[in-house]
């Protein structure tokens, strides 16, 4: 009897225990945000390098001081396989398994399928790096880039004040691609300059050295590369060695710091001028001090879209209402972040434009003509 009553008194306090534990735990129930990801091909390495870490940088600053109003933030990964369809069947998993309220996610032929889903199921959708102009037309988006025709004519811009008469290019299938180029061949021709050829090649591509070699027989002036991550950037600057094409001037954009562009030698990029977004000193410290490896401008991009949904969820005192989280974003106004100043006004538009770097002496500082 004596047994019976102890071990009857031991399960009332432990229920009572478990009882007062679960009450704290829904207390702080976590807030959970999606990652929707190409996390294998070509691309895989770079998205973990520089798309991943800063994430899970920003949400581990905010976890270690104690959370998002007094909330831990949970950290969910997809793989998109880079396919629209499985970018969207990411994105639903997250939604109704995962009761994420916001998805950060990257590359236009990714972002663009998943904006419907997300309309429909008021998840958020980060796109801190993808440049299509239709991205923020959704009133669910929202990026920390300059859009795509920006690049191009910043790069036309500076090529034609460096006398550069002839131009081609070479670029990844891509349609956030396309529209950097065609601004950049617009605004060239605009300048008087001629652009005598425009090669492409599919994202998975690994051998460019026919399209070099065709462009090589062209004589242009310069060459404007573009594409949308390092390892393909760091295999066309090789290449273009392989194949003896020694254009004028070299013009890209900010994945010519990727690790991947690094790892070739800084003699292959010696020269280039490409298009970024200035670095926080500090910021680059604290990300190397993490992770063994200086980040690149998309790397300070992802860093900031997820601090700035922190801070809106801060500003609209809900981790739950994804209506007046948006709003939040839409209307915060000037947000200052580690690769710049943005401007949101009733959009998720950053209205940000890029600065110019080159890569002189195998480091990356900024340009002055």
């Amino acid at each position: 009897m004596r047994r019976a009553l102890v071990n009857s008194a031991w399960f009332v306090a432990a229920f009572a225990w478990l009882c007062l534990g679960a009450g704290a735990v829904s207390a702080q129930q976590p807030i959970n945000l999606g990652m929707v990801y190409p996390l294998t091909g070509q691309n895989a390495e770079y998205v973990k390098h520089y798309f991943i870490a800063p994430t899970e940088l920003a949400a581990k600053e905010a976890n270690d001081k104690g959370g998002v109003l007094g909330r831990p933030v949970k950290l969910f990964q997809e793989d998109s396989h880079y396919d629209g369809a499985s970018a969207v069947s990411a994105l639903t998993k997250l939604a109704d398994v995962d009761k994420v309220i916001a998805v950060v996610t990257a590359f236009t032929p990714l972002t663009l399928p998943q904006l419907p889903v997300a309309e429909e199921k008021h998840i958020i959708v980060l796109a801190p790096s993808t440049e299509h102009p239709d991205i923020t037309k959704s009133k669910w988006a929202v990026r920390m880039t300059p859009t795509a025709e920006k690049g191009g004519i910043a790069s036309a811009r500076i090529a034609a004040k460096l006398g550069m008469k002839t131009a081609a290019t070479i670029s990844e299938d891509n349609e956030a691609v396309r529209i950097t180029i065609r601004a950049f061949d617009a605004e060239f021709a605009k300048l008087g300059g001629k652009v005598l050829g425009d090669e492409t090649f599919k994202t998975q591509d690994t051998d460019m050295r026919g399209q070099l070699t065709k462009l090589k027989a062209l004589q242009p002036d310069a060459l404007y590369i573009q594409v949308s991550a390092g390892r393909p950037t760091a295999l066309l600057l090789k290449q273009l060695s392989e194949v003896g094409f020694k254009p004028k001037h070299v013009f890209a954009n900010h994945l010519v710091e990727d690790k991947e562009v690094q790892a070739i030698g800084s003699t292959m990029a010696e020269g280039v001028i490409y298009t970024a977004l200035a670095i926080d000193p500090a910021y680059t410290e604290r990300f190397k001090a993490a992770f063994g490896y200086e980040p690149d401008s998309n790397a300070g991009k992802h860093y900031d879209v997820t601090n700035l949904f922190f801070e809106a969820i801060r500003r609209a005192g809900t981790a739950d209402d994804t209506v007046k989280i948006r709003d939040a974003i839409y209307n915060f106004g000037e947000y200052k972040g580690v690769v710049g100043t943005f401007r949101f006004e009733g959009t998720g538009e950053p209205n940000v434009f890029p600065i110019l770097k080159i890569v002189k002496d195998g480091k990356y500082v900024m340009y002055t003509p």
